[in-house]
């Protein structure tokens, strides 16, 4: 069973409405009152902010490895998009992992390469995959995301090699959230079955 959160991203629109709507009844209201204006025009700047700073999972996916004879999640891609576009760096952006019994932060390594004729799982991103995570664009027009690891309107996959302490086996969950350096934090729950027998597991769409 995946957990991605729905009801938050559902959310969202509701809460900017909402706010919105405040930040102009305000300013009706408290016309005379220059504190209240700059308040509610703050509120509202930071509501934008904080949607087109929201990077959405689309769907996720892993390939098992076996190492040792033991036969685990090793590697991990986020599909992802912008709610709406606009300009994020990525070199900001941080990813969290969390499980029962260990947190880890992941930096951007700084590396991103298109997606080619291989398999997504032996693109050549992975070779300076480890202890951070990288990118894999699938659509990236100005060349934006590869030449300047700006995100504007881009979709990519978030590569993420796990780090020992968090490879999944058949039963195990993790939770990934994707940290901006300003706006909505993204989550997703990801859950291995009790039995798998593919190599690669989609932990589905959102």
């Amino acid at each position: 069973m995946n957990n991605f959160g729905s009801t938050g991203i559902t959310a969202v629109p509701l809460l900017v409405s909402f706010l919105i709507v405040g930040a102009t009844t305000s300013s009706v209201i408290f016309d005379g009152t220059d504190n209240i204006a700059l308040d509610a025009e703050q509120t509202l700047k930071d509501t934008i902010d904080e949607i087109t700073t929201y990077l959405k999972i689309e769907e996720a996916i892993g390939k098992y490895y076996t190492t040792n004879g033991v036969r685990r999640v090793e590697k991990i891609v986020l599909l992802i998009k912008q709610f709406i576009p606009n300009e994020i760096n990525i070199s900001e952006v941080k990813i969290k992992i969390c499980n029962n019994n260990d947190v880890v932060l992941l930096d951007y390594s700084g590396f991103a390469t298109e997606s080619n004729s291989k398999a997504t799982f032996e693109n050549q991103v992975w070779n300076v995959t480890n202890k951070s995570f990288s990118l894999i664009a699938i659509l990236d027009k100005d060349r934006s995301l590869l030449d300047y690891n700006v995100m504007n309107g881009d979709i990519a996959f978030i590569a993420i090699r796990l780090p020992d302490q968090f490879t999944m086996g058949n039963g195990d969950s993790i939770t990934i959230s994707i940290i901006p350096a300003r706006g909505i934090i993204s989550s997703i729950i990801l859950e291995t079955p009790s039995v798998h027998i593919s190599n690669i597991i989609s932990f589905g769409k959102i």
